[in-house]
């Protein structure tokens, strides 16, 4: 598939198969998504990749910060994003300087649009998540994330058990202002 129609056809989705993932493939399309714009080439991301009985424990984890009457909610809450075959965290060193950390996530932002464009030319679905839940103490203390981090987002990854036809946009030109 051209990048065109690459792009065009590249959907979110949230209903996966059962199939196992390759984490080696997960991470050899990592290392190609990396090659992203980023100010100064520092490079700003980390990733925590949850599969098989590493998600179970996490969830479990996380859902045990919580009082008893509070525990079903979370792990339903929770498991809507670790229901899919494959979780990755991505999580972003601030520096600081409010400057840096915005072109830190735009450059955040870039390497995961070529993750997602990447896993869609090699046949896997994926959604990009950024529930509430990943800014509170309970989930990224469980995740380990300092406090001069962010969560960016979680990424789920999977076979889709569906085809999803992408939805229309409106024209950049119906968007576009143009000074000559």
């Amino acid at each position: 598939m051209n990048l065109k129609n690459l792009i065009i056809n590249r959907v979110s989705n949230l209903k996966f198969t059962n199939q196992t993932v390759d984490l080696e493939h997960i991470m050899d399309l990592l290392d190609v998504a990396i090659y992203a714009p980023n100010h100064k080439m520092r490079e700003p991301w980390r990733f925590v990749i949850f599969q098989g009985e590493g998600k179970e424990t996490f969830v479990k984890r996380y859902v045990n910060t919580f009082e008893e009457s509070l525990k079903n909610d979370q792990y339903l809450t929770v498991n809507k994003v670790f229901s899919a075959p494959v979780v990755i965290a991505v999580v972003m060193p601030k520096t600081g300087q409010i400057r840096d950390d915005l072109e830190d996530l735009q450059a955040n932002a870039a390497m995961i649009q070529n993750f997602l464009l990447l896993l869609t030319e090699s046949g896997l679905s994926s959604f990009w998540k950024t529930p509430q839940y990943i800014e509170s103490v309970a989930f990224r203390s469980t995740l380990q994330v300092g406090e001069q981090e962010i969560v960016v987002g979680l990424l789920m990854i999977g076979y889709s058990e569906m085809k999803i036809q992408p939805k229309p946009r409106k024209s950049a030109r119906s968007k576009t202002t143009i000074y000559t």
